[in-house]
């Protein structure tokens, strides 16, 4: 079961949900950035997983996301986020920040439309190889090869610009959600499906997104609005069965011993924003994603807050 649970917990947080809205809305988040602006936002992101256990413990990382709005032009916005570790952390943990190079000073350059609509990552490579490169040295030396080809399998995944768009940016991501949406006081129910490409092959993932306005408040200038999605535990299971094939896992043992508890996957998202109405900037956010059966279950939350 070792290399089903690392499948299956990769699997997890590599769903990512685009939605569209109906016409009747009463307030829509547009991005009115100028080229040059700066903004900084705080972010706490913790991972979870239910049952408790020793060899998956509690995740937490606070971090800083620098923004700069590099390009605005008619066609649209070109950003880019650089993360850092705050000050004191790197104090408490020296020699950490080596470790953590995807959160001190990785570059992440990419192209919006002129609502703020994420268009594309410019940079996908950098990004990547990034990534891959914390990822090796968190891993532990004695891996089996059966762990080993499953990890080297992973990376090779994320040789295209769809893959490290829908997986390695999930701050961007969640971040740019709301740009273009039209909400409206009275809960909107929507199609919606996984970003352009289903990173596990096979079919559009279909889900309901469910959005809603909580205030609009003209003194103070901001929008609170919502954002939740909820993925079908049916075809939640053909997303992780179609990853696991993807990944070259034989379909006798694992699998088999797993189908009782993959039937019940589910996954849930909800999103809650304030937006500063007359800037478009998002000032800050939550956002908690569940993921999983009765028997396995893991938690992520990101907090935002611009300082």
């Amino acid at each position: 079961m070792k290399i089903f649970t690392v499948c299956f917990l990769i699997s997890i947080y590599s769903l990512s949900c685009t939605q569209t809205t109906k016409e009747d809305t009463s307030a829509t988040c547009l991005a009115k950035w100028k080229k040059g602006e700066e903004k900084t936002i705080l972010i706490s992101r913790t991972k979870k997983r239910f049952p408790p256990s020793e060899k998956f413990p509690v995740f937490n990382l606070t971090y800083e996301a620098h923004i700069l709005v590099l390009d605005s032009s008619k066609d649209g916005y070109t950003i880019k986020w650089v993360f850092h570790l705050p000050e004191e952390f790197k104090i408490s943990n020296p020699g950490l920040a080596e470790l953590l190079p995807v959160y001190e000073g990785l570059q992440m350059i990419f192209t919006t439309t002129p609502a703020g609509v994420f268009k594309e990552l410019m940079n996908w490579k950098e990004v990547k190889d990034a990534y891959i490169a914390m990822m090796e040295v968190s891993l532990p030396k004695n891996m089996d090869d059966s762990t080993r080809a499953i990890i080297n399998r992973s990376n090779e995944l994320f040789n295209s610009r769809e893959m490290a768009e829908g997986t390695l940016i999930p701050e961007i991501r969640l971040y740019h959600a709301p740009y273009g949406n039209q909400f409206t006081t009275k809960e909107t129910k929507s199609d919606t499906s996984l970003v352009d490409v289903n990173l596990f092959g096979g079919e559009p993932v279909p889900a309901i997104a469910i959005q809603k306005i909580k205030e609009i408040n003209s003194r103070k200038d901001y929008l609170d609005a919502t954002i939740s999605v909820q993925l079908d535990s049916v075809d939640a299971y053909k997303v992780v069965l179609g990853f696991l094939k993807k990944m070259n896992i034989p379909e006798d043992s694992d699998i088999v011993k797993a189908k009782e508890m993959l039937s019940g996957f589910q996954v849930t998202v909800h999103n809650e924003y304030r937006i500063k109405r007359s800037t478009g900037w998002i000032i800050s956010l939550r956002s908690e994603k569940t993921g999983g059966a009765s028997q396995l279950k893991q938690t992520e939350t990101f907090v935002y807050k611009m300082k």
